[in-house]
């Protein structure tokens, strides 16, 4: 077309057609008439003014998006770091919670909070750091909730637990070295059953401290054949007790730790027959600093080779006292018991075995001022025959016809005193009961079978204070271990063949 100019041209649209083509073309061309109407001269230019859509919610969100990218991202991307940390942490949780190292912190300052693991040693329990509350059963006394009523808690939680049918918890992988022979400890003459072998879930030595609501202190009870409190001496809202000596021992510095020292040495199977040492500490001690570091507790049952656990309460802390606080109590030692087998089954990585550490046989190793807690147990702790052992480190002072009247009762159990001069007369007393009784002892340990045994053992001039570490032997408790092999070796046998019984090494005679 002649008359068709390029570009936007005001013309082209109203030039009229001439030609016959054009002319044609227009007959079947239909314009929109509104065109015209749009059309306005501005200039000397025509303007077709821009209809715009109104904006959506759609297009202002994607606008908001496109311009805070960079601020969603890093939100995005923190919140799911977050959650794979969470998930990671859960994922692993019950492995940190059963270290393979020693947790325990040294404390030599009366501190109930110093030398406690995190994982382990929050306990359930609330912990006691006012006499106004503590949770104790007496009606004369503020209370929350009894230890009994917590531990009976504990129980029942455990035992749905087990009966709903949930998956064990995962085992840690071994260690790349070959864990230390396993010798089995029994009293029994006759082994139960042994389970087909498995990994423990704990393969390295594991110490530490844990707080009990069953422990011996805090106690605002009252003594035994008496109707006045323990603690009934009162400062300025103090309270304190008066000891053997007249010392006035204050509640806060000395009857307030309620720590126990809980130790599993490396390779601990609870699925073998195995002991629980109970340690009943003496005078002026502190569980770290005497107990664990000095007297080597927890390195003389690990140096055994044997499978047993170490439990070990604080009393009075760093102080002159026998008391043996809620031990006094009927049963108090059975709940302590049973709250030392929740916490050993946590420690250890598998709640199921509560009920073995429960059922466990129990050795009590009393050390000079440790006898008060042990006549206490033994005369209403309520553990009956779990006791199948008594062994006295120069800690004959008193109660020797208790003494002799639980020997004379339980004659498949074993006892064992030794002593310095400074108690050789109250043994002899204790050696005179039982020949009235007609009681059987001797002055020489036997080499493994230990039920039945009463043996007195005196030494030299062995210092008192050493007498944990070295008595008739250096480490005498790592000796008496050492001698706890009673099952038939031919009976305990593992399923591939190999047994698990391995003969006593370093037992030394006098």
């Amino acid at each position: 077309m002649p008359n068709t100019v390029r570009g936007p041209s005001p013309y082209a649209l109203h030039k009229p057609a001439t030609s016959a083509v054009g002319i044609a073309r227009a007959r079947h061309f239909h314009g929109d008439p509104t065109v015209g109407r749009r059309l306005e001269r501005a200039g000397g230019h025509v303007r077709v003014p821009a209809t715009r859509k109104p904006a959506s919610r759609f297009n202002t969100l994607r606008d908001a998006v496109e311009h805070n990218l960079l601020q969603i991202s890093a939100v995005l991307f923190f919140v799911g770091a977050v959650g794979w940390c969470w998930l990671i942490f859960n994922e692993f949780r019950s492995s940190w919670s059963a270290p393979t190292s020693s947790t325990y912190t040294a404390t030599t300052k009366p501190d109930a909070n110093v030398g406690k693991s995190d994982e382990v040693g929050s306990s359930a329990y609330e912990r006691i750091d006012h006499p106004l509350a503590v949770a104790t059963p007496y009606p004369s006394l503020p209370s929350t909730e009894s230890p009994a009523s917590v531990v009976a808690r504990e129980w029942n939680r455990l035992e749905r637990f087990f009966e709903g049918g949930r998956n064990p918890a995962k085992q840690i992988a071994k260690a790349p070295n070959a864990k230390p022979p396993l010798r089995v400890a029994s009293l029994e003459r006759t082994a139960p059953a042994v389970a087909p072998p498995r990994s423990p879930l704990n393969t390295g030595a594991v110490t530490t401290m844990v707080d009990f609501a069953t422990a011996p202190f805090p106690y605002h009870g009252t003594m035994p054949g008496s109707d006045r409190p323990f603690l009934n001496v009162a400062d300025n809202g103090r309270l304190g007790h008066t000891n053997f000596r007249g010392h006035i021992l204050w509640e806060s510095s000395t009857f307030s730790d309620d720590r126990v020292l809980l130790h599993i040495p490396p390779g601990f199977d609870p699925r073998r027959p195995a002991v629980m040492v109970v340690y009943f500490h003496g005078h002026g001690a502190d569980l770290a600093r005497d107990v664990r570091d000095r007297q080597r507790l927890p390195a003389q049952i690990t140096a055994s080779g044997a499978n047993v656990v170490l439990v070990a309460p604080q009393f009075a802390f760093d102080a002159a006292d026998s008391s043996s606080g809620k031990f006094w109590e009927p049963n108090g030692f059975k709940r302590f018991l049973d709250e030392a087998a929740v916490k050993l089954a946590k420690l250890y990585g598998d709640p199921r075995t509560a009920f073995t550490f429960a059922r466990m046989p129990i050795v009590i190793v009393a050390y000079s001022g440790g006898f008060g807690p042990t006549l206490s147990v033994l005369d209403r702790g309520g553990v009956g025959s779990r006791v199948r052992g008594l062994i006295l480190l120069d800690a004959l002072y008193a109660g020797i016809d208790k003494f002799a009247d639980w020997i004379a009762k339980n004659r498949s159990t074993f006892f064992v005193s030794s002593y310095t001069p400074h108690t050789a007369y109250h043994n002899a007393d204790l050696e005179r009961l039982l020949r009235d009784r007609s009681v059987p002892y001797s002055s020489e340990l036997r080499r493994n079978h230990l039920q039945g045994m009463v043996t007195f053992l005196p030494t030299g001039d062995i210092s008192h204070r050493d007498f944990v570490t070295h008595a008739w032997t250096d480490n005498p408790v790592t000796d008496i271990l050492n001698r706890m092999d009673d099952v038939d070796p031919k009976v305990l046998t593992a399923r591939s063949g190999s047994p698990l019984f391995t003969a006593s090494v370093g037992a030394t005679h006098n």
